[in-house]
């Protein structure tokens, strides 16, 4: 019974003895198995195997790449889990590398959102040039929304409202100003339906059967397109006489903006026929009748010009800041001057 008993044993010491050793080969097997997980050839901080999956070199440091152009280098990009030959990883409009710099996630869809609360997408943000998490990003006081940067006269989010350029005047290159369009036929331009509070992609906006051009909305028997035509406010009764010049403000001549101050000036005036012919800055010509009737002022008369203003004043080159005419037909056609002023220097 003895000798069984010594082979037991020494088997069992045998086995013992052989455990140290086994126990050191797994953990190395263990350790190549994660080297080969996360190994990086190139040493730039991407692992292989990410570099194969979205085509880049694997033996070539190009952590600083950037192949799809979207001002995120290779390895930003695989730092934010973004693709680094696909500009717009998550299809949202917007690129990954403008994302990320203003803090934003490129892996999710968020071209909707509006976290500054500017009234403006952040795809529309992207497109003007803002920052999405800065209602001001130019910090002028007025909100991205709200700003005008191609100057005609509809703010960013009106022009995305009409799908409009908000980066172009003259969004379809037709010589109008997408504020002054009419895209609904009513007879209001866009910019004065937004002032009055309809819709500029709808004729009739409260569908009452009326064109909103054609509405009369302060009930004075003038309607809204003329009285924006004429450059008075369609919310203000036109019985009243709202400049004091005794004329009511229905019966008042339609005015001619020459500009202010030395936007328009006399080009020349032909006495025998009253033809008084103005140039505007903007490039236009303004031709208009000035009778015995036509009222004749300085805008500025403290600055020591004679008073009152008379044809004799109408010489080239005097500055017109104001002309005003009538419905009466004068000289060869044109409009009868009700009134003009002079800009006095």
């Amino acid at each position: 019974m003895k000798r069984p008993l010594k082979l037991a044993l020494a088997v069992t010491a045998a086995t013992l003895g052989a455990l140290p050793m086994a126990t050191p080969a797994l953990a190395a097997g263990d350790g190549r198995d994660r080297g080969r997980a996360a190994r990086d050839s190139d040493r730039d901080g991407m692992p292989d195997k990410w570099e194969k999956a979205n085509g880049l070199n694997p033996r070539r440091n190009d952590a600083n790449g950037d192949a799809d152009r979207d001002k995120l280098r290779n390895l930003a990009e695989y730092k934010a889990g973004t693709r680094p030959r696909k500009a717009d990883t998550d299809r949202d409009g917007m690129p990954d590398g403008w994302e990320v710099g203003n803090k934003l996630r490129p892996t999710r869809d968020d071209a909707d959102a509006d976290p500054d609360r500017d009234e403006l997408t952040n795809v529309q943000e992207y497109e003007v040039g803002a920052r999405p998490k800065v209602a001001d990003t130019d910090r002028d006081g007025t909100s991205d929304g709200d700003e005008d940067p191609d100057e005609d006269e509809l703010t960013n989010v009106e022009e995305f409202l009409l799908d409009q350029d908000p980066l172009e005047a003259d969004s379809d290159d037709d010589g109008v100003l997408d504020g002054d369009e009419d895209l609904d036929d009513d007879g209001l331009g866009n910019r004065d339906e937004f002032d009055l509070e309809t819709d500029p992609r709808e004729a009739d906006s409260d569908d009452d059967g009326v064109p909103d051009g054609e509405e009369d909305s302060d009930d004075d028997g003038v309607s809204d397109a003329e009285e924006c035509e004429r450059g008075s406010d369609p919310r203000h009764d036109e019985s009243e006489d709202e400049d004091g010049d005794e004329i009511e403000d229905g019966d008042e001549g339609d005015d001619i903006v020459v500009g202010d101050g030395q936007d328009g000036a006399v080009d020349t005036f032909d006495e025998d026929s009253g033809l008084l012919v103005l140039n505007l800055a903007s490039g236009f010509t303004v031709i208009v009748t000035v009778t015995d009737g036509t009222e004749l002022e300085w805008s500025h008369p403290e600055r020591g010009c004679s008073d009152p203003a008379s044809i004799a004043d109408l010489v080239p080159g005097q500055p017109v800041d104001e002309i005003r005419v009538d419905d009466a037909e004068g000289s060869d056609g044109f409009p009868v001057a009700d009134k003009i002023g002079l800009v006095c220097e």
